[in-house]
């Protein structure tokens, strides 16, 4: 029969077994049983648990290296050979020498030629065969006794006839004293062999791969040391965990053009490893003709199921069912579920067996699962709906599609719920009030949560015949979900607009839209626009009973409030009951840490969604917490990647740390994905921090007339937004760069016009930035006690928020304020600082405040002294690793660290020669192997 999928042609390369992973404590158990002669370990598992695997680790131990390792495989023949695998391990026996052996050896003459000059003359046949074979027994005893320190190892005993098993039994019965036999064979099977209470036994049952085994195979597969834990959990989801599965799976995916990166697998495009569909199909070959069917009926099925549901699926009943069903256990096709019900260990066999279903059979089974199904008393919807479609039965695909759709958006799982509507939406045969019905659905699900691929559908449905309202409904939904997508917000808003004008009929839902419209923090509109829609949804939202949408304005009151740094904003929050503080918590949550109360922040509540996460991140940066940082930022951006505020959050969250680091380059492309450059398109207060960052990239080098311009359009974006508090980052490093172009009046505009714009508002960080501001000017002015004093100022206010990163730095620019004033005493609180930083991971910082302690004469060395680190890595050493190992050149190292070529030079050559590094491109792999990382050799 021809596949019924066709595949493109491929090439399949092996290089060789992989790492020997998440058997370690199985093989050291083993090892040590066998040290102890005589003895005899019993391994099971099921097909491709890696029986043989553990066979061949131990052939190869270096326990047995001193001493004969003897290996024989029974083969699945009709007629297997007697004693087969017995024989072809002693084949090799005659490689060392052996001892004496008595005349009874010689019967084994015709048996193993191979041993013929070492064997004794054949003796005279007995006339019984019993006592021929018991002669046999004896003379295979004999030779394995005559090698020394033998190990026998014996695989697949499941295959091996009688006469195999019998000769086992009877070794195992009186073993030699030095020989340790091992046999494997697929359970469940009982033990083959009954060992003697005397000899050392164990007897091993091997179970799938834990998560860590399979992040492990993967990594050295996929050639990629950043596998994530979500990559190692999801293969291991497919695969069941069964090794041989999971390895053929990484082959398949190494060799795909898009290999996966660490956190995504597309399973279900994945052909079937060639290795594993050649296993299927050849175990499907060789069942019965029922046996067969019943097995393409589970695969077409596609769940695990009763036997009576898959014979009569199959049209098998009455006693031709359990026949077929013994066949298809015994084939290692079908597996035992557990509570009577059938199906495949893993969902690449089940695929791997439906490939083999021609079109019409399958058309066929699909109809018939449609038809069974749906009189079980809770029939599964989502099933019958695949079911009905792949049977071609148009309308009730649309209807269980739909009725899965109502169940699982009950059970809390939207996006199911979503991608069954989006399928029913694209089928252009509904009709219109069959349209409106499902497009509704579909609408009200996607304007509670994200889900970018709802876009497209949404925006196909409105070039379609649809009432004024229902139109209203499906655009209020495209545009809650453009304004929340990286590059949709102009868009978004246009249809947001246009929906609160086709919603005059449902001023409820108008209401929702303007509300979306008020949100203040999204592109260069000002603040007094914002305000207007949310004063036009509260005209339309007057004598609404919705408890929800009045809960929705109090939050966006409130959140309005808090933004803009009004003091009764917190008092009014702390008065709401529960259910309506439920509402604000992610809004005044972002508030509260733009305005710099980050305690109030850190007490509210975590929300769960993608964008609070985005906001918990910012606040770790601020609150110092900095370790692991960057990996849940990728971890959030890798399921978030088209959502734009935690798109906006995660590349600040990284451009800041790169910026520390000293990895320039790598922070100005972060800060880029903020749309910094693009205000228009960006959230506004991120756009403005980010800016920060970014003049003060430039200003580290040197690259004056760039931060100025970038300073310039930051400025220009709070001004057209209108709320200074958001300004409080940029502000500081804007003077900065004005003082160094010379640019003096734009230097005390933006820090006047600043001051006006906070007033009075209750922004701490505003407060402290305001000071950090004043203080810039002075110092560039030159006057440094002056400047010195606002700088500790700063400080103090930084560290009462608290924010370690800024307050160090504003204790950096007083203490070299006052080094210019002719206070040599200061160097100390200089060396002070640049503990501060290494502690936090500010390297770059830190390297600055050591260049001027070098300069100064007043260099200050670790608190842990000036000892010897031998082989190990000393600190600084640790920090050129690290950099080594993100790629960068001697140059970039000598900057990120303020430290001259020739230092850095002398630094990478101690890196490579305690590592053992071959190159600078091998130090990553040899950190990782000595248990650490890049980002571990990093303060």
């Amino acid at each position: 029969m021809w596949p019924a999928i066709p595949r493109s042609t491929s090439i399949s390369v092996r290089t060789g077994p992989p790492a020997f992973v998440g058997r370690e404590a199985e093989l050291d158990a083993v090892v040590e049983v066998l040290r102890h002669r005589p003895a005899a370990v019993l391994i099971e598992g099921e097909p491709g648990m890696g029986r043989t695997r553990m066979l061949a680790e131990l052939a190869r131990h270096r326990e047995f290296a001193g001493g004969r390792v003897l290996s024989g495989a029974c083969q699945r023949f009709r007629e297997p050979f007697p004693y087969g695998p017995v024989l072809e391990a002693l084949r090799s026996a005659a490689d060392h020498a052996i001892g004496p052996l008595s005349p009874v050896a010689g019967v084994l003459r015709p048996l193993l030629p191979e041993l013929a000059e070492i064997l004794p003359p054949q003796p005279e046949s007995l006339p019984s065969p019993g006592a021929e074979r018991h002669r046999v027994f004896r003379a295979i005893r004999e030779v394995l006794g005559a090698c020394g320190p033998a190990l026998l190892l014996v695989d697949d005993l499941h295959w091996a006839d009688e006469d195999t098993c019998d000769l086992l039994r009877f070794l195992a019965s009186a073993m030699p004293a030095e020989l340790a036999v091992v046999v494997a064979y697929r359970s469940p099977l009982r033990a083959p062999i009954r060992v003697a209470p005397a000899l050392h036994t164990a007897r091993v049952s091997l179970g799938p791969l834990d998560t860590r085994a399979v992040r492990l195979l993967a990594a050295e597969l996929l050639e990629n040391p950043g596998v994530t834990e979500e990559f190692a959990t999801r293969l291991r989801d497919c695969t069941t965990g069964i090794p041989f599965v999971v390895e053929e799976t990484l082959r398949a995916l190494r060799g795909t053009e898009d290999r996966p990166p660490t956190g995504e697998l597309v399973l279900d495009s994945l052909e079937v490893p060639a290795a594993l569909r050649e296993t299927i199909t050849e175990r499907l070959a060789a069942l019965p003709g029922p046996a067969a069917r019943l097995v393409r009926a589970a695969a077409v099925l596609g769940i695990e199921a009763e036997a009576p549901l898959l014979g009569e699926l199959a049209g098998l009943t009455g006693e031709g069912l359990r026949p077929a069903l013994l066949a298809a256990l015994t084939g290692d096709l079908l597996a035992d579920l557990g509570e009577g019900r059938y199906g495949f260990r893993h969902p690449l066999a089940r695929k791997a067996v439906r490939d083999t279903v021609d079109s019409p059979e399958r058309t066929i089974l699909h109809a018939e699962s449609v038809r069974l199904l749906a009189t079980r008393p809770a029939p599964p919807l989502r099933l019958l709906a695949q079911h009905a479609r792949a049977a071609g039965d148009v309308g009730r695909w649309r209807r269980y599609a739909e009725a899965a759709a109502g169940e699982a958006i009950a059970h809390g799982e939207p996006v199911a719920a979503v991608e069954l509507l989006r399928d029913v939406l694209a089928d252009p045969g509904e009709s219109v009030s069959e349209l409106a019905r499902t497009a509704t659905k579909l609408s009200e699900v996607t304007r509670r949560g994200f889900h970018p691929g709802a876009i497209t559908t949404l925006d196909r449905v409105l070039r379609r015949p649809l009432d004024t309202d229902v139109r209203g409904v499906v655009r209020l939904s495209l545009g809650a979900s453009l304004v929340r997508t990286t590059g949709g917000l102009c868009r978004g808003r246009t249809e947001l607009e246009r929906a609160v004008a086709e919603l005059g009929g449902r001023p409820e839902l108008a209401a929702h839209a303007a509300l979306l419209l008020a949100r203040p923090h999204d592109g260069l509109t000002p603040l007094s626009w914002h305000e207007e829609w949310r004063r036009r949804a509260e005209e339309l939202a007057a004598g609404a009973s919705e408890p929800e949408l009045l809960r929705e304005l109090t939050a966006a009151r409130i959140a309005a409030a808090a933004c803009l740094g009004d003091p009764a904003a917190w008092p009014e929050f702390r008065r709401l009951p529960a259910s309506d503080a439920d509402h604000l918590r992610g809004d005044l949550t972002d508030a509260m840490v733009w305005a710099g109360h980050l305690q109030r922040a850190e007490r509210l509540p975590a929300g769960q969604n993608a964008e609070t996460h985005g906001i918990r991140l910012r606040l770790d940066w601020l609150l110092g917490r900095w370790s692991g940082l960057a990996e849940k930022a990728e971890k959030l951006l890798s399921g978030n990647a088209e959502l734009a505020p935690v798109v906006a959050e995660t590349a600040l969250v990284l451009g800041n740390l790169a910026a520390v680091r000293g990895e320039f380059v790598t922070a100005r492309q972060h800060l880029a994905a903020t749309k910094v450059h693009e205000p228009s398109q960006g959230r506004i207060p991120i756009v403005l921090t980010a800016a920060a960052t970014l003049v003060a990239v430039l200003l580290a080098t040197d690259d004056v007339d760039a931060a100025c311009r970038t300073a310039d359009d930051a400025m220009d974006a709070a001004r057209h937004k209108g709320v200074w508090v958001w300004a409080a980052a940029l502000v500081p490093v804007a003077a900065e760069a004005y003082t160094r172009a010379g640019r003096w009046p734009d230097a005390d505009t933006v820090v006047e016009e600043f001051a006006r714009g906070i007033g009075t508002r209750d922004a701490p960080v505003a407060t402290a930035a305001l000071t950090a501001g004043r203080a810039t000017l002075l110092s560039a002015r030159g006057k440094y006690p002056a400047a010195a004093a606002l700088f500790d100022e700063a400080a103090v206010a930084y560290e009462r928020l608290p924010m370690p990163y800024l307050a160090t730095g504003a204790r950096e620019r007083a203490a070299l304020n006052r080094l210019k004033a002719g206070h040599r005493d200061t160097v100390a609180d200089l060396a002070a600082t640049a503990t501060t930083y290494e502690c936090l991971g500010a390297t770059r910082d830190a390297g600055r405040c050591r260049h001027v302690l070098r300069e100064h004469g007043a260099w200050a060395p670790s608190q842990r002294g000036r000892r010897g680190y031998g082989r190990e890595l000393s600190p600084r050493e640790r920090e050129v690793a690290g950099m080594l190992a993100e790629g960068r050149t001697n140059r970039e190292i000598a900057d990120g660290l303020f430290l001259s070529p020739r230092t850095v030079e002398q630094h990478v050559a101690k890196v490579l020669r305690k590592l053992g590094a071959r190159s600078r491109t091998d130090v990553a792999r040899r950190l990782t192997a000595t248990g650490g990382t890049a980002a571990d050799a990093l303060p």
